[in-house]
């Protein structure tokens, strides 16, 4: 027996294939010759990053060498850079003198601002070698000072006008308005009294303040201290709607005395209602 023979007559002569049946056989041909990653065009890029690398080495490392610690943000401060001014050379008993001098005149130029605050200077025989600093660090030391406790102060009263006391009209015709001292760690509650005479104005069809008489002052009863009222000055503003009136005085306390001085106003309003 021919097997192939057998297999010749065995096969169809022609063999009729639909279009789908076509378009089937054209894919997976298609299929079977696409490679399954593109390793051309991979290769190319791997390459040129490596050339663009290799050619900014020389660059890098020159930024690497130019740039100082200090530029970078992580750097590490100077463990020995100091924020104190320099110690003073050592000084001798004339120096001393004018030093201690300048520190008064300082000291005196800040106690005239009567801002209820009790600095002295110690007598210079009690210095030691260390509390000796050049006279323009003393003054900076006593501004800053100073500028903390007026902030403190304006801080602490401005907490109690948020809900101010009501203004007291008396039946001789004085009036009672009530604010706030501040010293040190306390604040005192004051009462500001005085005469105050208000005019119609025609030209501005209301009430307005003409002059005020007889400014006293005085602590509340309730509170530790007292207070002694040394001067006013009174100044008409706001085209005669309102008197500021500055006031200067000693508060003692423990045998301790501030000199304080604060300024308040009284308002007057249309029908001459003063608050």
């Amino acid at each position: 027996m021919n097997i192939k023979n057998e297999l010749e007559k065995s096969i169809p002569t022609s063999i009729k294939l639909s279009e789908n049946d076509k378009a089937s056989i054209q894919a997976k041909l298609h299929q079977s010759h696409k490679p399954k990653y593109q390793w051309k065009p991979l290769m190319v890029s791997i390459f040129a990053v490596l050339l663009i690398g290799i050619s900014l080495i020389p660059t890098i490392q020159n930024v690497e060498q130019n740039i100082s610690p200090t530029d970078s943000p992580l750097a590490i401060p100077d463990e020995q850079e100091d924020t104190v001014g320099e110690p003073l050379p050592p000084l001798t008993e004339e120096m001393k003198k004018q030093y201690y001098k300048q520190y008064v005149k300082i000291i005196e130029e800040a106690m005239e601002l009567k801002s209820g605050l009790n600095i002295a200077v110690g007598p210079i025989e009690d210095f030691e070698d260390e509390y000796w600093i050049s006279p323009e660090e003393f003054e900076k030391n006593i501004q800053s000072w100073v500028r903390q406790h007026l902030a403190t102060e304006r801080e602490r009263i401005n907490n109690y006008l948020i809900t101010p006391e009501p203004v007291i009209t008396s039946e001789d015709g004085s009036t009672t308005k009530k604010t706030y001292m501040y010293f040190p760690d306390i604040l005192r509650t004051v009462e500001v009294t005085g005469d105050f005479k208000t005019q119609y104005n025609a030209s501005r069809k209301r009430q307005m303040f003409s002059s005020v008489e007889n400014v006293s002052t005085k602590l509340i009863k309730t509170q530790s201290g007292t207070w002694k009222q040394t001067s006013y000055k009174t100044a008409l503003i706001d085209d005669g709607r309102t008197f500021s009136i500055q006031i200067e005085g000693i508060f003692e306390l423990n045998n301790a005395q501030f000199e304080k001085r604060f300024t308040i106003e009284f308002y007057c309003d249309e029908n001459g209602k003063i608050y």
